[in-house]
């Protein structure tokens, strides 16, 4: 009978222990299915969200003279090889909708055709090109070639950002060298090589933006956990002027970041809060150091834990850097929350400013300038309280 029972005991600790084993293992599979899941890429939604500008002082602009700045600004490059950087620019600046008298004047869906079909391309730009469009073989991606001339993109993710600001929807065909694909193969592409050891975070930050609203985090590639409160903890932790444009694209996105957190409460208080701070800091900064005739430059920002920014001109001379500069400010300000806009006496002398530059540039200066332009007169029609293809209506019937 001992015997008997030990045997028994024996026989319920094994079972016992072969049954911990099971649930162990079974825990582990579940835990690591779990992690793998929760590591997959996020799913975009396929109509990008649209963000709209808050502010606008129609009384400040003169309808006018706006028409005759955006008739000098339409997409007529003159050439059959239109660089990438100038069509990304004037197809976020009219969108999609834009139709132009001329025959040598690019209408918006033939400026989104370019970048999106190849047989464009390769017509304006002739077959010796490296293809724009560069489609991943392997899998389902697909790249927008960079940083490597005049028939690519000027920075990472600047197209489809672009392409994102004007309604593109995910699965909107793109025709590549070899064959059709979708546009979401390029967002996946985006997302899979995003780290946030990267050099720039705007354009891809907005891509974001456009199509992740709804998702409150997702894990890179290379397993960071990517939070919007991080996103915009990158934009803000460099030197003010640093980056593309004297880092006015920084402040750009971080106004639009505010505006989603505003309908989806994507940031902890305490981010939102040092956002708000951020531009109010950025605006007080061109508040005190605007030119007396309504321009900045490079120095914008003032004295800095760094020192002054130094105020050497740009390649392109100082008229474009006093254009580059202002476009960008007075832009990012019609998206800019309320305790970061600047008394309506300072927009009046950059609005007046700016008019008066972009009506007497030369046309050769126009061609040349181009890229910075378009946002000084996206701008202009914002604050005028409309989007620029209906603002310009009727430029296009203006002399030039």
């Amino acid at each position: 009978m001992k015997v008997f029972r030990e045997g028994r005991w024996r026989m319920l600790a094994l079972s016992w222990h072969a049954l911990f084993l099971i649930s162990a293992t079974s825990y582990s599979a579940w835990r690591i299915e779990a992690l793998r899941e929760s590591h997959l890429p996020p799913t975009p939604s396929i109509e990008p969200r649209r963000v709209s500008p808050r502010n606008s002082r129609p009384e400040l602009v003169d309808s006018e003279r706006l028409h005759r700045v955006l008739a000098r600004l339409t997409p007529d490059f003159g050439s059959q090889r239109p660089p990438i950087n100038f069509v990304d620019h004037a197809l976020r600046f009219w969108g999609v909708t834009a139709t132009f008298d001329g025959d040598t004047v690019l209408s918006g869906a033939e400026l989104r055709e370019l970048l999106l079909d190849h047989r464009a391309f390769a017509e304006a730009w002739g077959a010796e090109t490296k293809p724009f469009l560069i489609p991943d073989t392997r899998g389902d991606g697909l790249r927008f070639r960079t940083r490597s001339g005049p028939a690519t993109a000027s920075h990472v993710d600047h197209t489809l950002a672009g392409l994102a600001e004007v309604g593109t929807p995910l699965d909107y065909p793109v025709l590549t060298p070899r064959g059709e694909r979708l546009l979401k193969d390029a967002f996946h592409q985006s997302i899979r090589e995003f780290s946030l050891n990267q050099e720039e975070y705007e354009w891809s930050t907005l891509v974001f933006l456009h199509y992740l609203s709804d998702v409150p985090q997702w894990y890179s590639s290379e397993g960071q956990l990517i939070t919007w409160d991080r996103l915009a903890g990158r934009l803000m932790r460099q030197r003010l002027n640093q980056g593309v444009c004297y880092g006015q694209h920084r402040l750009y996105v971080l106004a639009a970041l505010l505006q989603h957190d505003a309908e989806r409460s994507c940031l902890s208080e305490s981010v939102r809060e040092d956002i708000r701070a951020h531009l109010a800091d950025a605006t007080a900064r061109l508040v005190a150091t605007q030119h007396a005739e309504g321009y900045w430059d490079g120095a914008w920002p003032g004295q800095e834990r760094e020192g002054s920014a130094a105020q050497n001109p740009g390649p392109l001379g100082s008229r474009a850097d006093r254009l580059l500069a202002t476009g960008h400010v007075l832009e990012w300000w019609a998206y800019a929350p309320p305790e970061a806009l600047p008394a309506d006496e300072v927009l009046q002398r950059t609005i007046e400013w700016l008019s008066t530059e972009l009506e007497t540039l030369s046309a050769a200066e126009i061609r040349r300038y181009y890229p910075f332009l378009t946002h000084g007169g996206r701008a202009l029609a914002l604050w005028s309280g409309q989007q620029p293809d209906l603002a310009g209506a009727d430029s296009q019937r203006q002399p030039r």
